[in-house]
């Protein structure tokens, strides 16, 4: 979850937060942005809280460059969109997918692979008609590569009723006439690519491989003061680095690796960082992130 300035933002799939990588805050722009793992034919959902911030907000998601409308918060809460509406009762979901050659428009742009939040503090004015139905991009967005992931739009799906009516807004901060456009207060983005991708450009660390690959966490959790079985945990195969090094002889004999003091000290941190890291994982699984939305 990416935090700033009293908000915070994160990309949901089947109801689970996907981890962040190399979070980097821009404190002059109020932009906070890192990286996250998408899967072909994913669909997703992106979220967002005020945490009490007492000043209206409305929220603009950016998809390739793509605006959708987000939703409106009124001091406080929480809110999310999964989809662009088609009709006044459909939307069609937010949907990881692959390029395809025959499918780009071939036009480089600057948001091409990022889905941006922006949050606008804004003050309510009169009603007027709700905003019209978007035509969605027929191709996709920008220059890629094949194999390159892309956000596509699923299948329609009934959804609730579309109200009639939305507000005409102004900016919260006055800084010039008074019907200024809102300016973006805080932001979110999150440059999204495959696993692959982020393991090759080592933007995936070699313990969150382990943790991305590592079995489901049974449900019933270790006691504290029960000692972990160190024969459990530690192979008995050498690593492919040392057996390039070996003729066919030395790997017939030798079995089990040697180990140093600095060798154990080594495993002993990864093995705690690896507990540590999966009890936090099962506490985010179990948490509870639906917190009344308002409309």
């Amino acid at each position: 979850m990416l935090n700033h300035y009293g908000f915070s933002a994160w990309i949901e799939v089947d109801g689970k937060e996907l981890p962040e990588y190399l979070v980097a805050v821009d404190n002059e722009t109020n932009r906070v942005s890192c990286w996250i793992p998408g899967e072909e034919g994913q669909p997703f959902s992106v979220h967002w809280k005020d945490h009490g911030g007492q000043v209206d907000t409305c929220t603009y998601i950016t998809l390739d460059g793509f605006v959708v409308p987000g939703k409106f918060l009124f001091g406080e809460g929480t809110a999310y969109r999964q989809g662009v509406r088609t009709s006044r009762t459909t939307e069609r979901p937010f949907l990881f997918q692959k390029v395809t050659h025959d499918a780009m428009d071939g036009n480089a742009a600057k948001d091409i692979g990022m889905i941006t939040l922006r949050v606008k503090r804004i003050i309510r004015l009169a009603s007027r008609p709700a905003n019209e139905i978007q035509n969605l991009p027929s191709v996709v967005l920008g220059k890629r590569k094949t194999g390159d992931l892309f956000i596509a739009f699923g299948n329609e799906v009934p959804v609730a009723e579309q109200h009639l009516s939305t507000w005409s807004v102004m900016a919260y901060e006055q800084e010039g006439p008074q019907q200024d456009k809102p300016k973006t207060y805080v932001s979110f983005v999150f440059r999204y690519r495959t696993r692959d991708f982020l393991e090759a450009q080592g933007i995936v660390s070699d313990s969150e491989k382990i943790l991305a690959n590592a079995p489901q966490k049974s449900t019933s959790r270790r006691i504290a003061s029960s000692p972990i079985s160190m024969r459990s945990l530690i192979t008995s195969s050498p690593s492919p680095e040392r057996l390039k090094n070996l003729d066919l002889s030395q790997r017939k004999k030798e079995r089990v690796p040697t180990w140093n003091s600095t060798d154990v000290d080594a495993l002993v941190v990864s093995l705690m960082l690896f507990v540590y890291n999966m009890d936090r994982i099962q506490e985010l699984m179990t948490h509870d992130f639906s917190i009344p939305i308002h409309l």
